[in-house]
């Protein structure tokens, strides 16, 4: 049989070099507004997972978590956390939740994180909007072509998204206590535990007893997962909200086309696409960030006065199950709160993906807020806030407790 391209041009000839190879990959895809396969690899790139320090249960890269682990860093926050259970229960009827413990390695939650149910949750809703935007910025002579177009435009969204979530998470792996440091689960909600050493390396540096601050941090993880969880409204909550900031945007198809042609990458690009400057391009602050519209800031509101609402919350009931059994507790408080000021990359390029930006103040008067409720009406009329989303207070009245009271009571006398 004669080959067709004796003699000629083979386009063949590149399916064994790597960079078209994987260009070609990383343009096919079709699973969505994300490239999470790019994704893990940026994070892991990112993350360099395996380093000294890593707890027991790490996985090797390229695996997928399997069953928990059985190392003794798993066993000894499992402890912790069956014996911060029992105190929350004496605080708290806000029941608790069954799932997995475990002493996560870096490179074990980057790749449970980067998913659409990990940090998906939260940045997918933009990314949608973003390729959307792109799609509809096409030149005419581009919008000719049609289906196959847009389908390359979506697989360069979800390229250029999969690479910046990818460097937000890559960061956020050296930097997270917990699963739940962020104030929102950052992998299947019913999983928490600690990410790399970076816990250990903060009792550490502060002198804490490693074990009083595995026992704070047991507690902080339980009761948020008691929220994110165990309310089963919650997180979908959080989703909507995001949809919502993500559908009120004003996203310029023609500045988005402008920020591609910098990146060397727009349509009737001359050059061809440089990996490595493109990856650097995305892991600076500020890539394709736009200026929040009005509505836009007044969705942010709202999930700012959620997520300060939640982190009030779990700090009240941390301090009233801890109380008497964690000396450390204020000291482990303070540090906290600085460290929370001292945004790393990660926080910083989430704060861009999705536009929260949560000040430790945000979190003094969240507590504050919940502090007055319980004082005038217990914990039970505090954890009234978890019935229904109608129930959460505003800013403003996180601002002034009084009115939220009025509001509940309101809403008592009427269901009477």
């Amino acid at each position: 049989m004669t080959d067709p391209f004796s003699g000629g041009f083979d386009p063949r000839m590149f399916e064994n070099v790597p960079l078209f190879r994987e260009l070609a990959k990383v343009m096919s895809w079709t699973g969505g507004p994300v490239n999470w396969d790019l994704a893990a690899q940026t994070a892991l790139a990112v993350a360099k997972p395996g380093a000294a320090g890593e707890p027991a249960g790490t996985l090797p890269a390229g695996e997928a978590a399997a069953e928990p682990a059985t190392g003794r860093a798993d066993q000894e926050l499992a402890r912790a956390v069956d014996v911060a259970e029992l105190w929350l229960d004496q605080v708290t009827a806000l029941p608790a939740v069954e799932g997995p413990v475990r002493a996560l390695g870096r490179g074990e939650w980057t790749r449970l994180a980067c998913t659409s149910g990990g940090l998906g949750v939260y940045v997918e809703p933009v990314a949608a909007g973003m390729s959307s935007a792109l799609a509809k910025g096409l030149p005419q002579e581009l919008e000719a072509m049609g289906g196959a177009m847009n389908q390359a435009m979506g697989s360069m969204g979800a390229m250029l998204y999969g690479m910046q979530i990818g460097t937000v998470a890559g960061h956020l792996a050296g930097q997270l206590l917990g699963t739940y440091d962020l104030g929102v689960p950052t992998v299947d909600p019913r999983t928490i535990g600690t990410v790399g050493d970076t816990a250990e390396q903060f009792a550490r540096d502060y002198d804490f007893e490693a074990t009083e601050f595995t026992y704070w941090l047991a507690l902080r993880e339980t009761a948020h997962r008691r929220q994110f969880a165990g309310v089963d409204w919650l997180r979908g909550h959080v989703g909507d909200l995001i949809g919502r900031f993500a559908a009120d945007a004003d996203l310029d198809p023609t500045r988005l086309m402008d920020q591609l042609g910098q990146l060397g990458m727009g349509p009737g690009m001359e050059n061809p696409l440089d990996p490595a400057a493109l990856q650097e391009a995305l892991g600076q602050p500020g890539a394709f960030e736009v200026e929040p519209t009005a509505a836009q800031k007044a969705t942010l509101d709202r999930l700012q006065a959620l997520v300060a609402f939640t982190e009030g919350w779990v700090s009240t009931v941390v301090a009233a199950a801890s109380d008497g059994k964690l000396p450390a507790l204020p000291r482990i408080e303070e540090a906290v709160s600085r460290r929370r000021a001292a945004k790393g990359p990660g926080e910083r390029f989430l704060q861009q993906l999705v536009g929260l930006d949560l000040q430790p103040q945000d979190v003094r008067m969240g507590r504050a807020f919940c502090e007055a409720v319980i004082t005038a009406r217990g914990q039970a009329g505090l954890d009234r806030a978890w019935r229904q989303p109608g129930h959460l207070p505003s800013t403003e009245e996180l601002r002034e407790p009084s009115r939220w009271l009025v509001r509940m009571a309101g809403a008592e006398l009427e269901s009477d």
